[in-house]
Parts: C-alpha cells; structure tokens; sequence
C-alpha cells in the first residue's frame, strides 16, 4: 500500500488500513500535530464504526488514540469518555492484567487527575504499576506511568514522595530507553520541577539542562515539549528574582503554545498565568489584571470552576484587584478559593 503525502490515497479506507492509521496518529501525536493526528483517529473510527470492528484489538486502539489526543488537547471529558469505552474492550478481549490495560489505565488516571480527582487517579495509577511490575516485557511503560504519578503526587502537595517516585521514573526510562532518549527526558522535566518546588535550585537547573541538551536534537523548536523546558527556565529565573529573564522565557513558551495548541488548552492558560505573576511582582498592575483575567477564563474550561489548581491563580488575581481598588471582585474570588479549600477539606475526610 502507497501513502499519498498527505495521508492515504483516496481509495484506502479498508479494515486493513486501520494498522498504519494508527502508526500515523502516534506520529503527528509525537509531533505535537494534534489536528492531524485527531483527523487520523476519527478516520480510523469511521472504518471501525462502518465495519463493526469496535469490540476488537484494533477498535480499542483507535478509542485509545482518539482518547489520548483529546487528553492532549484540554477536552478531559471526551477523553474520558474515549478512554473509558477503550478499558473496557481491552479488559474483555485481553484481561485484566494486560499491558495495553495498563496503558489504557495510566491515560485514564491522568484524565482524572486534570480534574483534581486525585484519590480516583491513585486507584487506577496503582492498578496500572501492579499489572506493569509484573510482567517484564510491559517495562517501557512504567516509566512514564511513574512520571505521571510523580506529578499527581507533586500537585497534591507530597513532594518527597514525588521525588522518589520521579528518580525511579528516571531510572527506568533511563534503562530500557537509553540517557538521550526524549522518554529520559520527560523524566528530567519533571524532576526538576520538585526540585525547584523544593527550593534545591542549583541542582533542579542543572537537571533541566540534561532535559533540554536531549530535547534539542528531538524536537523541533516551536514543540510543546521545548515550550515546557522554556516555562521551568522562567520559573527558576522569577525564584531567583530575575524578572526580566523570566518574563523572557514565559513569553516565548505562550507564544509556541499559542502556536501549536487549540485556544483554550491548558498550557496556555498555564503560561498566562506565570506572566501574569511577573507582571504582577513588578507591580504592572494592568497587565496583571488582564492576563490573569485571561489566565483563569481558559483554566476555568479546562479543568472546571472547582479544581484545585486555580487556587493560586484566584489568590494571584484577587491581590491584583485589591489593589486596583476593585474589592468586590476580589471578594467573589477569595470567597471561591474558600469553598473549594472546604469542599476539599471534606472530601478528604470522608
């Protein structure tokens, strides 16, 4: 079978296609093409739909991919959906302790977690490692399971056990994949990442080096990963009170997420509100009010209006319009920090 350069030539929308649909929507996912890559899946989800191939291996793979690329994409529920459809064929056709069910379950319980659904994502993070330590040939998985975990553990606020989880993540990928591997250096990313949370600078720069000495020559330079290197650089240049170099970084890192993301993902809204906190710290109150406007309208989207993640946010923002004078706005927002705190609260002590 001949590709045509754009895809597939016009007549190859048979059952036996499905196979390379997906190769191809792995690629473009790799290169962050994610329009692309979605055409692919839906492509592969006609076929599948029109020749009743949903309740087979190859049918689970393309809820997979179209679950995966939503992920990708700040749509949680779509994916979860997705997903969800794709466990449950998985777990059918090939067990309960299958490597692909542990892929699917890692995917899910990173879904789950953008939702700040911690204690759901733990679940089905551990039943994803339990099925991966088990079976040898499943090793080059668990790295990037590890990783995820590590960041689900970070953003709950358990950062030694994030570090300890995110070494093994390291040594792991490390191990099956090689140090120059862009899988090593997700790893790195993130461990620099609770470094810096916990306040260990000079080593969390020194890790991120080794990270974007791998991703330099892995990806293009407007990539979402070289963005995400960009984002940590700023990150440790405003702890070290270097305002200007951050604001430097965070604005080149929105400017490839704006590139190569939908709109409302996000990464962006992420990146929006790192400049936000430089605007706000050099007292350029106008900016500040404005990103953070925009900051949190694209978060509010995408993991919802109770997620614990837009608490620093709201706090950043309500500052900023108490001292433009704007006090009842700030009031609403102080008042939403203090309900998700409580409703936060109460879920853990249930």
């Amino acid at each position: 079978m001949v590709l045509a350069a754009c895809g597939f030539a016009a007549t190859a929308d048979e059952p036996e296609t499905l196979p390379a649909l997906n190769h191809l929507v792995l690629t473009y996912r790799e290169a962050a093409d994610y329009g692309r890559a979605r055409h692919m899946a839906e492509r592969a989800l006609g076929i599948v739909e029109s020749q009743k191939l949903t309740e087979t291996a190859e049918g689970a793979t393309v809820l997979a991919n179209l679950g995966a690329i939503a992920e990708m994409q700040g749509e949680i529920a779509e994916a979860k959906k997705w997903l969800g459809q794709s466990l449950a064929i998985r777990e059918r056709l090939l067990g309960a302790a299958h490597p692909q069910v542990a892929e699917t379950l890692s995917d899910l319980a990173l879904a789950y977690s953008m939702e700040g659904r911690f204690d759901t994502a733990g679940g089905l993070y551990r039943r994803a490692l339990a099925i991966l330590e088990a079976e040898p040939d499943a090793k080059g998985t668990l790295g990037a399971v590890l990783n995820n975990l590590g960041k689900m553990e970070a953003q709950e606020g358990h950062l030694k056990e994030a570090e300890a989880i995110l070494r093994r993540s390291v040594t792991e990928s490390r191990r099956v994949f090689g140090e120059r591997h862009p899988n090593t250096a997700a790893g790195l990313v993130s461990l620099a990442e609770i470094l810096r949370a916990r306040h260990r600078y000079r080593e969390a720069e020194e890790t991120l080096r080794r990270a974007e000495a791998i991703n330099a020559v892995s990806f293009a330079a407007d990539h979402p990963r070289i963005a995400r290197d960009l984002s940590l650089e700023g990150a440790l240049a405003f702890d070290r009170k270097r305002y200007g170099e951050a604001e430097a970084r965070f604005e080149k890192a929105l400017r490839i997420f704006e590139k190569s993301l939908p709109a409302g993902h996000r990464e962006i809204g992420r990146a929006t509100a790192n400049l936000a906190l430089v605007y706000l710290r050099q007292k350029r109150l106008a900016e500040a009010e404005e990103a953070y406007a925009r900051a949190l309208g694209i978060l509010e989207q995408t993991v919802g209006r109770e997620n614990p993640e837009l608490l620093p946010v709201m706090q950043q923002y309500a500052a900023v319009l108490r001292a433009r004078e704007d006090f009842a706005k700030a009031a609403g927002l102080e008042a939403r920090v203090m309900r998700i705190r409580v409703t936060r609260t109460l879920r853990g002590a249930a």
